[in-house]
């Protein structure tokens, strides 16, 4: 959880408040879950009380916002920290104890009421950065920045991640995203001709004509023979590869 989070604040704390708008996070409920899953609720109280709940077993400890480090100073009674902020609002903290990596994640459980904080961080990335999604065989999305269409040049990612170099293909079958660095060089769709011979799948560039070197399958094998693809064009094909295409 904490690793896709780390992947896609950079793209998300132009959109985060700041700490010194205290009506945001004071008196309002905040969940924060532990390493054990365990829950903590936590009460910032106008008046710099801190109402801790465990097990329903309460503590009340201090909270100050400090505006020179715009930090909170927190005292647990066991412990007192120095939170800085990595990305605040009203349904989420995500807070780093000063010098440390880790993050503090709380939850406003009257707005994200199963505390699934990343489901709603991944949401909120792709709503605020315009990304939309293509579901992939595998199961994972391809996230396509800017655009519900895929198109070369385009950058696309994986859980937040620039997409590594990998043939990509779509839930359907029916489209194969060729990325290098994050970035569509080539799109292939499984387009279908109605030959006398059956369907014949011929695997060629969207929106672009059927060409030599195109693989061409028949009944799921591997195509062999001369097709009509067109009123007056034909495809010759050997081992499942177009050899030729000619106007008769």
């Amino acid at each position: 959880m904490k690793q896709y989070l780390q992947k896609i604040l950079p793209r998300l704390k132009q959109f985060s408040e700041d700490l010194s708008r205290k009506e945001i996070f004071i008196d309002k409920s905040w969940v924060l879950i532990d390493e054990e899953s365990e829950l903590h609720r936590y009460i910032f109280k106008r008046d710099g009380q801190l109402i801790m709940s465990k097990n329903g077993i309460v503590q009340v400890g201090k909270w100050e916002y400090l505006t020179e480090a715009k930090s909170l100073l927190i005292d647990r009674n066991v412990d007192k920290i120095l939170l800085n902020q990595d990305f605040f609002d009203s349904a989420v903290m995500l807070l780093k104890k000063d010098g440390d990596s880790n993050f503090f994640i709380l939850a406003n459980d009257s707005i994200i009421k199963d505390l699934d904080v990343v489901s709603y961080m991944k949401q909120l990335y792709r709503t605020k950065n315009n990304v939309f999604t293509l579901e992939l065989e595998t199961g994972n999305e391809l996230e396509l920045l800017g655009s519900n269409r895929a198109f070369i040049g385009m950058k696309v990612f994986i859980e937040g991640e620039s997409a590594q170099t990998n043939i990509y293909t779509n839930k359907s079958g029916a489209f194969k995203y060729y990325v290098e660095n994050g970035q569509i060089v080539k799109i292939i769709e499984r387009t279908i001709y109605k030959t006398k011979q059956g369907s014949l799948i011929i695997e060629q560039e969207r929106d672009k004509v059927a060409k030599e070197g195109n693989l061409a399958f028949i009944h799921e094998e591997k195509a062999e023979g001369k097709f009509n693809i067109g009123l007056f064009t034909k495809a010759h094909i050997e081992n499942g590869v177009i050899r030729k295409i000619s106007a008769f």
